[in-house]
């Protein structure tokens, strides 16, 4: 498989990860366990990575940030009503060093971590809660699959920035995925939990 073709399967795969999680919201209206922070970093990481990709000749790196930021934009309106002050501070605190990684060149080595920005606070979202019933796990199974195929991009094309964000993402939907398995577990084995009852019924009938 040629670099470009498996750049723009990686593309492919990274945009339909991006839908299960609004989809879930529309559907359900159920927030818990979804982290706002998370969701607003992903948009000013897609304008930093439409940067890079411009900067670098990557076709496919700035034409999926483009595409990206549709359902991106539509997963921080949904997610509102949920979002705290922190949240916000958090997500304009990373706006500010991507405009000065930018600035100074440093664009490719800043974006080589975005991806510990974009999914740690959802990461510590699901370590500390114990209601998870509003995250999809489709989007973490998915996320493997795109953890690997831009992980492998990054080696083809020598990129470190690309291959950064395949390990971390990988990280982060295992473990993720891991706790969303346990909340499960947890709900299903506890009458008295809050997220037992009705919550935990949703979860166990919608996976998506």
């Amino acid at each position: 498989m040629t670099p470009d073709l498996l750049g723009w399967l990686a593309s492919a795969v990274f945009l339909s990860r991006l839908v299960p999680q609004p989809a879930r919201l529309l559907r359900t209206g159920v927030p818990d366990g979804v982290s706002p922070m998370s969701a607003m970093n992903c948009i000013v990481t897609d304008l930093g990575w439409i940067a890079y990709g411009l900067l670098a000749g990557l076709v496919p790196v700035w034409v999926v940030g483009i595409v990206s930021l549709f359902p991106g934009v539509l997963f921080v309106v949904l997610l509102l009503r949920r979002t705290t002050l922190r949240d916000l501070l958090g997500s304009a605190i990373w706006t500010g060093v991507i405009i000065a990684a930018w600035a100074i060149g440093a664009l490719g080595a800043v974006l080589a971590i975005s991806v510990v920005v974009n999914n740690g606070p959802q990461v510590w979202v699901a370590v500390r809660e114990r209601n998870l019933v509003g995250l999809a796990p489709t989007t973490w199974l998915i996320a493997i699959a795109d953890a690997l195929l831009w992980g492998a991009y990054g080696v083809a094309t020598g990129d470190g920035a690309l291959i950064g964000y395949g390990v971390v993402l990988l990280v982060s939907a295992l473990v993720i995925l891991g706790r969303i398995r346990l909340t499960r577990d947890t709900a299903h084995g506890s009458p008295d939990s809050p997220i037992s009852a009705g919550a935990s019924a949703q979860v166990a009938g919608d996976s998506g």
